[in-house]
């Protein structure tokens, strides 16, 4: 295991310096307190040493099989042209030379590299390209006349190109030697694919030590609307590129983000495909992106200009907005000027106190303009409870009977039936409003076209995290990621403080289109009665074509079980088990692997971490 102080230092180089690392250290002190600080610095020793034992024990290791990686190589069918375009700018020799030699050992020989100097002032680099493409014939270059920016140098290198695929290659990142192999057998394999891109980690200036993996989900679209999380390695079809037009200049430090922005606006699901596998080492060098978005501060104000651009270009209406303490965006959708009535669907049984304070929170906090509540009582029978319920009447609250065998999901089902509303939101009463928007965010989600099931962050009410999005197959049948982190940690790459798209959410608050919640037949209650029925019905959702979200920017308490208590005791852990078998047998597929978490990643617990069993 390293000691703490070489992931430190390299932690201090990668923010930009000591300057820019003091200053995040302030943000995380101000955002999680000492006790934050540390658990970060601790959780970034441990990453550090579990992805040593990763590429020890799982990392593929093509000079080792290379005879089986030239039989892959013998069968394809397909044998696309690669066009890497590299810009090139006052680049230290070594390091070009390494990003050049990484292209040349490929496996895989049908590519070209097209370079473009973007006005060097040092004739040595002209004299490197014009030597290259002597001796290697798959090299083309052009030159510049003077410095001008990476999207215009991208844009002269695109000019050279020939490829059915273009991939970006910063001038001193590196290309595992199977990288464009891997690509060309995703490409035969997937022949609608249109945009490929792959897993990746970080090298140092040396390019010795290999660090900071990012084992990426599968295509969210939400997610890249908070930031690049495509990044590396990333494989388009050139007619794509020629067809939005290339780089866009003045989104310099977030051309490629655009890029992928601009390419995708008109790509479904299925022509999107991600490789699990690391073919990329991005350096980490003084003042570059990959160190920190503070050593290149325009990167962030570049990436905020993107994403608006993206929406205007897609017709959605909203807002961009940086956090203060970390380089991602949030988009703030702006609601119609009519805004749809939304019906918040709570079951309950008696437990006066708890619905009092439920509903409490709900009509002193939403700031919503246009909502109903909807109760279904499951035979309460306590006195406050039925004392309160004409209370809530009075108040214009509706409360629908569902005298039967309590059954959480024909009681949803029946506030199905009877909501008025366009947008259901089905709340647990264990629940309790914090920021005022809530509703509002869960409602704008809800009704984008394509979007299904929307969940929100809930919190323990020691402020640490009880739900923040659900994983299948991971602890078991699904899992809480995250569970017991403190409310402002960034979780991995940022994904605790970003909006994205996942497989399943918690039903304890859960927004959905009526229309779509009647589409795909309700929760099942006949097979589901009591649990797993919310991860069942996201997955009809997810399974019908519609991206479910989650969104951290609609924060409630959620006080867990409180009404029925945990899932213990022999009857209750039988059903729970016949429960799972049914939601394994009815989702393979999503238990097998949930598309939104790396199969890099560790199953046997919430931490979201390195796998290293």
């Amino acid at each position: 295991m390293p000691s703490i102080t070489e992931p430190l230092w390299r932690a201090v180089r990668r923010a930009g310096g000591l300057g820019a690392a003091l200053r995040r250290v302030t943000d995380v002190l101000r955002s999680e307190g000492a006790r934050g600080l540390l658990r970060r610095l601790q959780r970034t020793v441990r990453q550090e040493a579990r992805y040593e034992d990763w590429i020890a024990r799982f990392d593929d290791r093509p000079e080792d099989d290379r005879a089986a990686m030239d039989a892959l190589l013998l069968a394809l069918r397909e044998r696309p042209l690669f066009s890497i375009i590299m810009p090139v700018f006052e680049t230290p020799a070594a390091l070009l030379e390494a990003a050049v030699s990484s292209v040349r050992s490929q496996i895989y020989p049908h590519w070209e590299l097209c370079v473009c100097d973007d006005g060097s002032s040092s004739p040595r680099i002209a004299a490197f390209l014009d030597s290259l493409s002597r001796e290697e014939p798959r090299i083309k270059w052009t030159r510049l006349t003077r410095n001008q920016n990476i999207s215009a140098a991208s844009n002269a290198s695109l000019t050279l190109a020939t490829g059915d695929w273009i991939i970006p290659l910063d001038h001193d990142d590196l290309l595992r030697p199977h990288a464009l192999l891997e690509v060309a057998l995703a490409a035969e394999a997937n022949p609608y694919a249109r945009l490929i891109y792959s897993d990746e980690d970080k090298i140092d200036a040396s390019g010795t030590k290999r660090f900071d993996a990012h084992f990426k989900p599968d295509w969210s679209p939400d997610l890249l609307r908070s930031f690049n999380y495509v990044s590396h390695l990333a494989a388009l079809k050139r007619e794509d590129v020629l067809r939005v037009g290339g780089w866009t200049l003045g989104m310099e430090g977030a051309q490629d983000h655009d890029l992928y922005l601009k390419v995708t606006e008109t790509l479904d699901r299925r022509q999107i495909l991600h490789i699990p596998k690391i073919l990329y080492h991005w350096r980490v060098a003084e003042n570059s992106t990959a160190g920190s978005d503070a050593a290149k501060p325009y990167a962030v104000a570049a990436m905020a200009s993107a994403i608006a651009s993206h929406l205007e270009r897609t017709g959605r209406e909203g807002d961009v907005t940086l956090l203060d303490d970390a380089p991602v965006a949030r988009v703030r959708y702006r609601l119609p000027e009519r805004a749809p009535l939304a019906t918040i669907i709570i079951p309950n049984k008696n437990m006066a106190a708890l619905i009092r304070a439920c509903i409490t929170s709900i009509r002193s906090k939403t700031t919503y303009p246009h909502y109903e509540i909807l109760i279904v009582d499951n035979g309460s029978t306590d006195y406050e409870t039925l004392r309160l319920y004409d209370e809530f009447k009075r108040q214009g609250i509706v409360i629908a009977d569902y005298p039967a065998e309590f059954n959480y999901s024909a009681m949803n089902n029946l506030g199905i039936r009877e909501a008025r509303g366009e947008v259901l939101v089905f709340l647990n009463n264990d629940t309790s409003v914090i920021g005022e928007d809530w509703l509002s965010e869960l409602v704008v989600n809800a009704i984008r076209p394509e979007v299904g099931c929307v969940g929100a962050k809930l919190y323990f009410d020691d402020d640490t995290i009880q739900h923040a999005g659900v994983f299948v197959g991971v602890c078991g049948i699904a899992c809480h990621p995250y569970r017991g982190f403190d409310k402002g940690d960034f979780g991995y790459f940022g994904r605790l403080r970003v909006t994205q798209n996942l497989s399943a959410v918690t039903a304890a608050c859960l927004a959905v289109k009526r229309t779509i919640a009647l589409e795909v037949g309700g929760f099942d209650e006949i097979a589901l009665k009591i649990a797993l029925n919310d991860v069942d019905f996201c997955l009809k959702v997810h399974a019908a074509g519609y991206y479910n979200v989650w969104t951290p920017f609609a924060e409630l308490y959620h006080f867990e079980s409180k009404t029925r208590g945990y899932e213990i005791g022999p009857e209750k852990r039988a059903r729970f088990q016949r429960e799972s078998e049914i939601l394994n047998e009815r989702w393979q597929q999503y238990v097998t692997l949930d598309p939104y978490y790396s199969p890099h990643l560790t199953r046997t617990n919430e931490a979201v971490t390195i796998r290293t069993e």
